[in-house]
Protein backbone atom coordinates (compact mmCIF):
# COMPACT_ATOMS: atom_id res chain seq x y z
CA UNK A 1 0.00 0.00 0.00
CA UNK A 2 2.80 2.40 0.89
CA UNK A 3 4.56 1.79 -2.44
CA UNK A 4 1.31 2.35 -4.37
CA UNK A 5 0.77 5.63 -2.58
CA UNK A 6 4.30 6.68 -3.41
CA UNK A 7 3.81 5.78 -7.09
CA UNK A 8 0.55 7.72 -7.26
CA UNK A 9 2.20 10.73 -5.66
CA UNK A 10 5.09 10.51 -8.12
CA UNK A 11 2.70 10.31 -11.08
CA UNK A 12 0.74 13.30 -9.81
CA UNK A 13 3.96 15.21 -9.31
CA UNK A 14 5.12 14.32 -12.84
CA UNK A 15 1.81 15.46 -14.39
CA UNK A 16 1.94 18.68 -12.37
CA UNK A 17 5.50 19.28 -13.54
CA UNK A 18 4.52 18.77 -17.19
CA UNK A 19 1.56 21.14 -16.85
CA UNK A 20 3.77 23.77 -15.22
CA UNK A 21 6.38 23.35 -17.96
CA UNK A 22 3.76 23.78 -20.70
CA UNK A 23 2.35 26.83 -18.93
CA UNK A 24 5.78 28.45 -18.65
CA UNK A 25 6.57 27.70 -22.32
CA UNK A 26 3.27 29.16 -23.56
CA UNK A 27 3.70 32.22 -21.35
CA UNK A 28 7.23 32.77 -22.65
CA UNK A 29 6.08 32.56 -26.27
CA UNK A 30 3.18 34.97 -25.68
CA UNK A 31 5.44 37.46 -23.87
CA UNK A 32 7.97 37.20 -26.69
CA UNK A 33 5.28 38.00 -29.25
CA UNK A 34 3.93 40.81 -27.09
CA UNK A 35 7.25 42.63 -26.66
CA UNK A 36 8.84 41.92 -30.04
CA UNK A 37 5.87 42.70 -32.27
CA UNK A 38 6.42 45.72 -34.47
CA UNK A 39 3.37 47.99 -34.22
CA UNK A 40 5.01 50.87 -36.05
CA UNK A 41 3.44 49.92 -39.39
CA UNK A 42 0.43 52.13 -39.97
CA UNK A 43 -2.69 50.35 -41.17
CA UNK A 44 -5.55 52.11 -42.87
CA UNK A 45 -8.34 49.79 -41.75
CA UNK A 46 -11.01 51.77 -43.58
CA UNK A 47 -9.12 51.34 -46.85
CA UNK A 48 -8.77 47.59 -46.21
CA UNK A 49 -12.50 47.22 -45.50
CA UNK A 50 -13.40 49.27 -48.56
CA UNK A 51 -11.06 47.19 -50.73
CA UNK A 52 -12.55 43.90 -49.53
CA UNK A 53 -16.12 45.07 -50.08
CA UNK A 54 -15.26 46.35 -53.54
CA UNK A 55 -13.24 43.27 -54.46
CA UNK A 56 -15.83 40.69 -53.41
CA UNK A 57 -18.97 42.77 -54.07
CA UNK A 58 -20.19 41.48 -50.69
CA UNK A 59 -21.52 44.03 -48.13
CA UNK A 60 -20.66 41.77 -45.18
CA UNK A 61 -16.91 42.29 -44.86
CA UNK A 62 -16.58 39.62 -42.15
CA UNK A 63 -17.84 36.99 -44.58
CA UNK A 64 -15.49 38.35 -47.24
CA UNK A 65 -12.53 37.81 -44.90
CA UNK A 66 -13.60 34.33 -43.78
CA UNK A 67 -14.54 32.96 -47.19
CA UNK A 68 -12.10 34.80 -49.45
CA UNK A 69 -8.87 35.99 -47.86
CA UNK A 70 -8.80 33.33 -45.12
CA UNK A 71 -10.53 30.42 -46.83
CA UNK A 72 -7.66 28.06 -45.98
CA UNK A 73 -8.38 28.71 -42.29
CA UNK A 74 -12.06 28.00 -42.84
CA UNK A 75 -11.28 24.68 -44.52
CA UNK A 76 -9.15 23.83 -41.48
CA UNK A 77 -12.00 24.75 -39.13
CA UNK A 78 -14.42 22.52 -41.02
CA UNK A 79 -11.91 19.67 -40.87
CA UNK A 80 -11.26 20.13 -37.13
CA UNK A 81 -14.99 20.21 -36.44
CA UNK A 82 -15.42 16.94 -38.33
CA UNK A 83 -12.58 15.29 -36.37
CA UNK A 84 -14.13 16.53 -33.09
CA UNK A 85 -17.40 14.86 -34.02
CA UNK A 86 -15.58 11.58 -34.73
CA UNK A 87 -13.81 11.88 -31.38
CA UNK A 88 -17.11 12.21 -29.53
CA UNK A 89 -18.50 9.21 -31.39
CA UNK A 90 -15.47 7.11 -30.46
CA UNK A 91 -15.60 8.31 -26.84
CA UNK A 92 -19.25 7.42 -26.30
CA UNK A 93 -19.42 4.37 -28.56
CA UNK A 94 -18.98 1.78 -25.79
CA UNK A 95 -21.29 3.46 -23.28
CA UNK A 96 -24.75 2.01 -22.71
CA UNK A 97 -27.70 4.07 -23.88
CA UNK A 98 -30.15 5.49 -21.40
CA UNK A 99 -32.90 2.92 -20.87
CA UNK A 100 -35.68 5.41 -20.22
CA UNK A 101 -35.36 8.84 -21.76
CA UNK A 102 -36.85 11.68 -19.71
CA UNK A 103 -37.25 15.10 -21.23
CA UNK A 104 -38.89 18.29 -20.04
CA UNK A 105 -42.41 17.44 -18.88
CA UNK A 106 -43.74 20.84 -17.83
CA UNK A 107 -46.23 21.86 -20.52
CA UNK A 108 -45.58 25.62 -20.23
CA UNK A 109 -41.83 25.16 -20.53
CA UNK A 110 -42.29 22.81 -23.48
CA UNK A 111 -44.37 25.41 -25.31
CA UNK A 112 -41.73 28.05 -24.68
CA UNK A 113 -38.96 25.72 -25.88
CA UNK A 114 -40.98 24.84 -28.99
CA UNK A 115 -41.36 28.53 -29.76
CA UNK A 116 -37.64 29.09 -29.20
CA UNK A 117 -36.87 26.12 -31.50
CA UNK A 118 -39.05 27.63 -34.24
CA UNK A 119 -37.31 30.99 -33.92
CA UNK A 120 -33.89 29.32 -34.03
CA UNK A 121 -34.91 27.42 -37.16
CA UNK A 122 -35.97 30.61 -38.97
CA UNK A 123 -32.81 32.35 -37.73
CA UNK A 124 -30.64 29.52 -39.09
CA UNK A 125 -32.23 29.82 -42.53
CA UNK A 126 -31.87 33.60 -42.53
CA UNK A 127 -28.22 33.50 -41.44
CA UNK A 128 -27.37 30.96 -44.14
CA UNK A 129 -29.22 32.59 -47.02
CA UNK A 130 -28.47 36.23 -46.14
CA UNK A 131 -25.16 35.77 -44.33
CA UNK A 132 -23.26 37.47 -47.16
CA UNK A 133 -25.44 40.57 -46.86
CA UNK A 134 -25.85 40.94 -43.10
CA UNK A 135 -23.95 39.74 -40.01
CA UNK A 136 -24.11 35.96 -39.99
CA UNK A 137 -22.78 33.13 -42.09
CA UNK A 138 -22.50 29.36 -42.25
CA UNK A 139 -21.09 28.70 -38.80
CA UNK A 140 -23.56 31.00 -37.04
CA UNK A 141 -26.40 29.43 -39.02
CA UNK A 142 -25.22 25.94 -38.08
CA UNK A 143 -25.21 26.83 -34.38
CA UNK A 144 -28.74 28.21 -34.64
CA UNK A 145 -29.92 25.12 -36.51
CA UNK A 146 -28.37 22.75 -33.97
CA UNK A 147 -29.92 24.79 -31.15
CA UNK A 148 -33.35 24.34 -32.72
CA UNK A 149 -32.92 20.57 -33.00
CA UNK A 150 -31.52 20.27 -29.46
CA UNK A 151 -34.49 22.12 -28.00
CA UNK A 152 -36.81 19.65 -29.73
CA UNK A 153 -34.81 16.69 -28.42
CA UNK A 154 -34.97 17.76 -24.78
CA UNK A 155 -38.73 18.29 -24.97
CA UNK A 156 -39.36 14.59 -25.60
CA UNK A 157 -39.19 14.33 -29.40
CA UNK A 158 -36.01 12.31 -29.53
CA UNK A 159 -37.65 9.24 -31.16
CA UNK A 160 -39.20 11.29 -33.97
CA UNK A 161 -35.93 13.07 -34.62
CA UNK A 162 -34.05 9.76 -34.53
CA UNK A 163 -36.37 8.40 -37.21
CA UNK A 164 -35.75 11.46 -39.34
CA UNK A 165 -31.99 11.23 -38.69
CA UNK A 166 -31.90 7.64 -39.93
CA UNK A 167 -34.31 8.16 -42.84
CA UNK A 168 -32.33 11.05 -44.28
CA UNK A 169 -28.98 9.34 -43.64
CA UNK A 170 -27.73 12.46 -41.89
CA UNK A 171 -24.15 11.21 -41.31
CA UNK A 172 -23.65 10.63 -45.05
CA UNK A 173 -25.19 14.03 -45.78
CA UNK A 174 -22.72 15.67 -43.37
CA UNK A 175 -19.78 13.99 -45.10
CA UNK A 176 -21.15 15.08 -48.47
CA UNK A 177 -21.35 18.67 -47.19
CA UNK A 178 -17.68 18.53 -46.13
CA UNK A 179 -16.63 17.27 -49.57
CA UNK A 180 -18.80 19.90 -51.29
CA UNK A 181 -17.36 22.70 -49.14
CA UNK A 182 -13.78 21.68 -49.89
CA UNK A 183 -14.63 21.27 -53.58
CA UNK A 184 -16.17 24.73 -53.89
CA UNK A 185 -13.29 26.24 -51.90
CA UNK A 186 -10.67 24.61 -54.14
CA UNK A 187 -12.51 25.81 -57.24
CA UNK A 188 -12.24 29.38 -55.95
CA UNK A 189 -8.51 28.88 -55.38
CA UNK A 190 -8.24 27.58 -58.94
CA UNK A 191 -9.84 30.79 -60.21
CA UNK A 192 -7.08 32.79 -58.50
CA UNK A 193 -4.27 30.54 -59.72
CA UNK A 194 -5.64 30.30 -63.26
CA UNK A 195 -7.57 33.48 -64.13
CA UNK A 196 -8.42 32.04 -67.55
CA UNK A 197 -10.15 28.94 -66.12
CA UNK A 198 -13.91 28.44 -66.11
CA UNK A 199 -14.00 28.93 -62.32
CA UNK A 200 -12.78 32.51 -62.71
CA UNK A 201 -16.10 33.45 -64.31
CA UNK A 202 -17.99 32.60 -61.10
CA UNK A 203 -18.45 35.84 -59.10
CA UNK A 204 -18.09 35.95 -55.29
CA UNK A 205 -21.78 36.84 -55.03
CA UNK A 206 -22.49 33.23 -56.07
CA UNK A 207 -19.83 31.06 -54.44
CA UNK A 208 -19.76 32.88 -51.08
CA UNK A 209 -23.49 32.29 -50.41
CA UNK A 210 -22.98 28.71 -51.59
CA UNK A 211 -20.15 28.23 -49.08
CA UNK A 212 -22.33 29.75 -46.36
CA UNK A 213 -25.21 27.37 -47.04
CA UNK A 214 -22.96 24.30 -47.28
CA UNK A 215 -21.15 25.23 -44.04
CA UNK A 216 -24.51 25.79 -42.31
CA UNK A 217 -25.66 22.32 -43.36
CA UNK A 218 -22.42 20.71 -42.20
CA UNK A 219 -22.32 22.46 -38.81
CA UNK A 220 -26.02 21.80 -38.15
CA UNK A 221 -25.79 18.07 -38.82
CA UNK A 222 -22.41 17.75 -37.10
CA UNK A 223 -23.63 19.48 -33.95
CA UNK A 224 -26.82 17.44 -34.06
CA UNK A 225 -24.80 14.21 -34.25
CA UNK A 226 -22.65 15.21 -31.29
CA UNK A 227 -25.51 16.40 -29.06
CA UNK A 228 -27.79 13.44 -29.82
CA UNK A 229 -25.03 11.06 -28.74
CA UNK A 230 -24.65 12.82 -25.41
CA UNK A 231 -28.42 12.77 -24.86
CA UNK A 232 -28.82 9.13 -25.90
CA UNK A 233 -25.86 7.92 -23.84
CA UNK A 234 -26.11 10.17 -20.78
CA UNK A 235 -29.58 11.69 -20.87
CA UNK A 236 -30.64 15.29 -20.30
CA UNK A 237 -30.54 15.46 -16.53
Amino acid sequence: MTSLKRLSRLSITAETGKSALYLVAITAVMLLILFTRDDSVARDTEAIVAYLSDYTKIPNTVTSVILVTRLFDTIGEVTVFTIAGLGVKILLHDEDSVEKFSGVNDQAIRLLLDFAALLSCFLAIDLAVKGHLTPGGGFASGVAGATSITLLMITGRLKQLESFYVATNAPALEKLAVVAFIGVALSTFASFLHPTSAFADIPPTIYIPALNIIAALKVTIGSWSILRLFIIKRGVF
